[in-house]
């Protein structure tokens, strides 16, 4: 599955690439939005099945990141995902560097 993730890094090297692949759970922040109803959703990270939503999400929110990866999610690597929030929307859980493995670009957003 391909899926997009709003990050602040410009590369893979980047440390606050790797950083926006963790969970605001993992990073210590409150809960918001379906969060706070449930934790589980705290523990994964939101991410997009189309490079329109994503970038219109990116848009909207500059503080998010200001780019985009696009990240092959291959389920052998132990990811688990489902449809959450508005269609087209997904949250994805697994390991930060293996999701970091899977970042195949990251576009400036509007590219």
């Amino acid at each position: 599955m391909v899926a997009f993730r709003i990050v602040k890094g410009v590369n893979r090297g980047d440390p606050a690439t790797l950083d926006s692949l963790r969970s605001n759970y993992e990073l210590g922040a409150r809960p918001r939005g379906l969060e706070i109803e449930s934790a589980l959703i705290h523990l994964g990270l939101s991410m997009y099945l189309s490079l329109e939503m994503v970038t219109a999400s990116a848009q909207r929110w500059p503080q998010i990141g200001r780019r985009i990866a696009e990240v092959h999610l291959l389920p052998e690597n132990g990811f688990c995902y489902a449809d959450t929030a508005q269609p087209g929307h997904v949250t994805v859980w697994g390991r930060p560097l293996q999701l970091l493995a899977c970042v195949v670009d990251i576009l400036s957003v509007g590219d």
